[in-house]
């Protein structure tokens, strides 16, 4: 009988301490879903309608508050995030913006366009560049039944890097977009539709630098001196002149 009651007493006490920490959990719970209900972030949102391709200023968005737990990875929820970037496509005021509905501006120099570089079956990127690098594209077609393989284009500017652009499904890829003269752009379009293979080559600026720096720092060849003048004959003496006789 002594037995049972205490093996009784010693399960209450265990039943009380695991309802004590079971309450201790929930309670924490609870706080933190109010906490969270309570906090809130800011997020970026229109000011104003925004066009297709309209440059993001501050002075087209405005900050709004929205619930902590609302918020995802997606939205925009820095000022440096809004920097050199356009819209995709069209907007109202206080639409929300997130990162899939912008892009980078491109800087595009005068007289040149900028030209999409996607890895295809004949357009092969050798090494990951990024915005900023330069490349050399080689080019590789049939003429006359024999191959040709020349570096048609030198030093060419990347200016946008796109990462795990989705083209068809379940697979993605890389995509580089240089500047270009408007020639030399035709020229690349044509060699895309056209050659059998393009390379894509990013440039060792240290090495070019150096190369440069060589070039620069030698010294000019000095002219070759001229052969001095050759010295002139002497004249000779006149022949002596008989003295005239006295009368």
């Amino acid at each position: 009988m002594i037995d049972a009651k205490r093996k009784a007493l010693i399960f209450l006490v265990v039943a009380f301490i695991l309802a004590v920490v079971t309450a201790g959990v929930v309670l924490n719970e609870i706080r933190k879903a109010q906490q969270n209900l309570t906090e809130t972030t800011k997020v970026a949102a229109l000011e104003g309608d925004i066009k297709s391709n309209e440059a993001i200023t501050s002075s087209k968005i405005k900050w709004v508050e929205i619930p902590k737990n609302a918020a995802v990875s997606n939205f925009i929820q820095s000022q440096g995030d809004l920097k050199n970037q356009v819209v995709l496509t069209d907007m109202s005021g206080g639409d929300i913006l997130t990162k899939n509905v912008l892009r980078s501006k491109i800087d595009i120099s005068k007289g040149h366009r900028v030209v999409w570089l996607n890895p295809t079956e004949n357009v092969l990127i050798d090494e990951n560049v990024t915005e900023g690098d330069r490349v050399d594209i080689i080019v590789s077609w049939e003429e006359k039944n024999a191959m040709t393989t020349k570096r048609e284009l030198r030093r060419v500017s990347v200016v946008e890097v796109n990462d795990d652009i989705e083209v068809d499904k379940n697979k993605k890829i890389n995509v580089i977009k240089v500047s270009l003269s408007i020639e030399d752009a035709e020229k690349l379009i044509h060699y895309q539709n056209t050659a059998k293979q393009i390379r894509i080559l990013r440039v060792n600026e240290l090495e070019e630098d150096v190369t440069q720096e060589k070039k620069e720092a030698a010294p000019a060849a000095k002219p070759a001196k001229s052969a001095p003048p050759a010295p002139t004959a002497p004249k000779e003496n006149p022949a002596p002149q008989p003295k005239p006789k006295a009368n």
